[in-house]
């Protein structure tokens, strides 16, 4: 989704913010995260989620019964210039609905 040929920049300067992407690849369910710094946010969200304790109970419950290897936890917008995170994750939500795409509640 991310069609931005400067990625490796954003992704190695920090703090990246953006909307990170947390994607069940078996059912396609997503949920869509603003972040303030994606590496950091990528790191902890994997960590939760490893140890059983990530707040959306529903991604967690799934998680734990299929594993790791189906989810896919990634940047899928990044801030730039004005943009604010609000409304990054507004055009993110568009983009995944308009892909008939289920999120997570």
């Amino acid at each position: 989704m991310i069609n931005n040929p400067n990625l490796q920049y954003f992704l190695n300067t920090e703090p990246t913010k953006g909307i990170i992407r947390i994607f069940n690849i078996q059912s396609e369910k997503s949920l869509l995260l603003k972040s303030n710094n994606i590496i950091e946010d990528t790191k902890n969200i994997r960590f939760q989620l490893d140890l059983g304790m990530y707040s959306n109970e529903e991604l967690q419950k799934e998680y734990s019964e299929i594993g790791l290897e189906l989810y896919s936890i990634e940047p899928i917008l990044i801030q730039e210039n004005n943009n604010t995170l609000e409304s990054l994750l507004i055009e993110a939500t568009r983009l995944l609905k308009e892909k008939n795409i289920e999120f997570y509640k």
